[in-house]
């Protein structure tokens, strides 16, 4: 059973509280696609049940990679990417913490901007205001996208 099936499954039988354990994994270091499900979940949930559930368990996620960062990830029993952390604090060199914005639509690496946050000591005053920016961002548009495609499709 892939990834994929594997959330429909939990969507299907836990509904919002599966759907909240799959945005926290999917925004954890853990590859876990959770676009598919919330594209899915947007035929059966109410829109701002949907953007409140994955806003929050994401954010959730999130604030645990920026404390595995803050503590450092030495600390932690985590598969370390150290080219993708190097690449993570390159963009945060280069574009500073509005990254973290852009950091849920970035594949694999994106996952790894909290860490990189608490690494380089970011107060978490800003990081929870961009992260929660970030998350609920991505997750209006996904479930958006959601809608139109069931509107479109009948």
């Amino acid at each position: 059973m892939d990834l994929v099936a594997i959330g429909v499954a939990t969507l299907q039988a836990y509904g919002l509280l599966g759907l909240g354990v799959i945005a926290f994994f999917s925004a954890s270091l853990l590859p876990f696609p959770s676009e598919p499900v919330l594209v899915l979940a947007a035929k059966y949930c109410d829109f701002w049940s949907i953007v409140a559930v994955v806003t929050v368990a994401s954010t959730l996620a999130a604030l645990i990679n920026y404390y595995v960062g803050l503590k450092g990830i030495h600390s932690f029993f985590v598969k370390r990417d150290p080219r993708g952390e190097k690449k993570a604090e390159g963009w945060f060199g280069k574009w500073g913490s509005i990254v973290l914005v852009a950091s849920p639509w970035i594949p694999f690496i994106g996952d790894l901007m909290p860490v990189v946050a608490g690494t380089l000591s970011m107060g978490w005053k800003k990081f929870l205001v961009l992260i929660v920016a970030a998350r609920i961002i991505k997750t209006v548009a996904v479930v958006w996208f959601g809608e139109q495609l069931w509107l479109f499709i009948g």
